[in-house]
């Protein structure tokens, strides 16, 4: 995803946060390929719509709230509830999507 696209979802239309924008959405996409497996390429995920959807979803919310957590109705929140549902599903696409090209490459008996 580019710089300018994830400024329209973002809703900015200048330069000044090119860099901290490309950054947190770099993190954004770590954070979720973490939460689902650190053992693969963030790149393993690039192929599931929710995927960028949830980094897109964090990177917003870091850019919107540069502190640590955010003050909210009854408590603090660290991530946007939208972005756990998102890795909850993805995590289990990319599980059975595993299981399945391991079955698959099973020789026939």
């Amino acid at each position: 995803m580019t710089t300018e696209e994830i400024k329209n979802y973002l809703r900015i239309d200048h330069t000044l946060d090119d860099n901290l924008i490309d950054n947190l959405y770099q993190s954004a996409r770590e954070y979720v390929k973490n939460a689902i497996d650190v053992g693969v390429d963030v790149e393993t995920f690039t192929k599931y719509k929710l995927f960028e959807r949830a980094a897109l979803l964090l990177t917003a919310h870091w850019y919107e709230n540069r502190l640590a957590s955010v003050q909210t109705g009854g408590g603090t929140t660290s991530i946007p509830y939208g972005v756990t549902p998102l890795i909850q599903q993805l995590r289990g696409q990319y599980y059975y999507d595993k299981e399945r090209e391991v079955n698959d490459n099973q020789p026939a008996k």
